[in-house]
């Protein structure tokens, strides 16, 4: 799904042929890496890499500022502590994340199963590349690189509410692998993704984002917001009705809770029905 948002006129320099060069030198580095550590790519990042993160940080952050909901923000200021200036120091991050919530940031190669992944967050871990888009690919990107998980889920894990409701879905996933109830994980998905991924919240009056898919995608967080009436309430029975896992365009319908913290209560109780 394209996102939406126009490159600016002036983007560094980092050409396709040179991002998949790097992504196999940096995914070589992330293959030795263990849990909450840096992985050792050789000299470090490239300075076009940095300035590519630069300008995608600025990016997501001027609309997040806009849209995003004050938990976000204030996790995305206080906790990540983020600099603008380079792609984060994954230790350093994990250590923070850690210290105020017990999650700590995993290194992975690409895509992995929503099996995998969901394992992952039962173990307090949110998987994480190393590697960054190139140029042409600034609004969007298939492949998933740092930005969605450094600038979308990792923030987010600094909510507490947020982070207990992380793992619960990964224990709630071993559950229901371990029963083969494969409809079931289905359905886990949906609430997944219209949740973690693309949920919105009330806050002062407002429709603010949570979801870490529509934060770090902007252009999709502008659509969110211009388009009220694909808005629903977030009850588990109209996400299991109008919610979807596709990512070939923007989403259909966004489901809007009450407060972030009750989001996480409300989803909860519906997994404990699974």
């Amino acid at each position: 799904a394209s996102s939406g948002v126009r490159s600016a006129p002036a983007l560094p320099s980092y050409p396709p042929s040179l991002a998949l060069e790097r992504k196999k030198v940096i995914n070589a580095a992330v293959s030795q890496t263990g849990v909450g550590e840096t992985p050792k790519i050789p000299d470090g990042f490239l300075s076009e890499e940095n300035l590519m993160w630069q300008a995608l940080f600025r990016q997501v952050a001027a609309v997040a500022s806009r849209h995003a909901c004050r938990e976000y923000l204030d996790a995305l200021a206080s906790g990540a502590r983020y600099s603008q200036d380079a792609i984060p120091d994954l230790k350093g991050l994990s250590e923070r994340l850690y210290e105020a919530t017990g999650w700590q940031v995993a290194p992975v190669t690409g895509v992995i199963t929503s099996e995998q992944f969901f394992a992952y967050l039962e173990a307090r871990q949110m998987p994480c590349t190393q590697y960054i888009r190139p140029h042409t690919k600034f609004a969007f990107t298939e492949d998933p690189d740092c930005i969605h998980e450094l600038l979308g889920h990792v923030p987010a894990l600094f909510i507490p509410s947020w982070a207990r409701l992380s793992q619960a879905f990964g224990s709630t996933a071993a559950r229901l692998v371990e029963r083969g109830e494969k409809a079931k994980l289905k359905q886990l998905e949906v609430m997944y993704f219209a949740v973690m991924e693309k949920g919105l919240v009330r806050q002062a009056g407002e429709v603010k984002a949570i979801g870490a898919s529509v934060i770090s995608g902007s252009g999709e967080l502008v659509h969110a917001m211009e388009h009220p009436e694909k808005h629903l309430p977030l009850e588990p029975g109209l996400v299991m009705q109008y919610g979807s896992t596709c990512e070939t365009d923007f989403m259909e319908h966004f489901f809007v809770g009450e407060s972030v913290d009750s989001m996480a209560v409300v989803v909860t109780e519906w997994m404990d029905t699974l």
